[in-house]
């Protein structure tokens, strides 16, 4: 199916919330603790890295629902030409009811040898603030070099500066991932603010892949700056099947009077 006709179908399906640098966290990612930016990836690519999808061929439709009222879709089609990408739509509504906040992203990429690929994803976001509708449109630009062992990547975010009223300006991410086996693998990332040294949040997780058609996922992240930038346990589980998969995951702020976040999705490849 060509990429142009992924948009009319996106608009039928059904993924996570929103974190600080980006308008989304796909499921995968939140369960290990928004460590992904250096792994091979499925249709949470469309969200992290754009780059992270293009070392397999496959066609993908992907839906999460993040609960009480926050949900999102997304394809990706790496399989009909040597140009692969996705398009993804979602709507997350925060705690404040007038705070809803809708985005669709697009992206495209190819691999540069068998190593290394790159990626871009167009976005917009609108949604209601300070009592008037809003809305901007910009780019994130990634890369990832991948080996048998480990895959290491980097995102531009916002490269049009972002906006504030959404919280979203520029700024990079840096992450990496390791395999043993096939079975088990560990990642971790760091996301600094577009010209500074040091980072204000770093995330690790954890994966295991069972031979009996399931993982397990964990991780941890933390922000620099105490309790207004709290740090989070996650954890969540796959089923897979050749076709058709179902996630769970699960944060827990560590925090007072913050509630854990539950997701749930669905994969099915074509």
């Amino acid at each position: 199916m060509k990429l142009s006709k992924l948009f009319y179908l996106s608009i039928f399906l059904f993924s996570s919330w929103g974190w600080t640098y980006s308008d989304f966290v796909p499921l995968k990612e939140r369960a290990q603790g928004h460590s992904l930016t250096g792994a091979l990836q499925g249709n949470e690519s469309v969200y992290s890295n754009p780059a992270g999808t293009l070392f397999s061929e496959t066609y993908t439709v992907d839906g999460t629902f993040a609960f009480p009222k926050s949900f999102s879709a997304s394809i990706v089609d790496t399989r009909t030409n040597s140009i692969g990408g996705g398009i993804g739509y979602f709507k997350e509504q925060g705690a404040d009811s007038s705070l809803m906040t809708q985005g669709i992203r697009v992206t495209l990429g190819s691999r540069i040898n068998q190593n290394l690929a790159v990626g871009i994803a167009g976005k917009a976001v609108w949604g209601v603030r300070a009592g008037s509708e809003t809305n901007f449109k910009d780019a994130d630009a990634g890369l990832l070099w991948n080996a048998d062992f480990a895959s290491v990547g980097l995102v531009l975010r916002n490269l049009g500066g972002g906006n504030s009223n959404f919280k979203q300006e520029r700024e990079t991410s840096l992450g990496a991932r390791i395999g043993y086996s096939q079975t088990v693998y560990l990642s971790g990332s760091a996301h600094l603010k577009f010209g500074k040294v040091s980072p204000y949040e770093y995330g690790f997780g954890f994966e295991y892949i069972s031979p009996y058609h399931f993982s397990l996922m964990g991780g941890y992240r933390f922000q620099v700056g105490g309790e207004q930038n709290p740090s989070y346990w996650s954890t969540g589980i796959s089923f897979l099947s050749p076709r058709l998969s179902a996630h769970y995951a699960v944060e827990f702020p560590q925090i007072n009077n913050e509630e854990a976040s539950h997701l749930l999705g669905l994969s099915m490849v074509f």
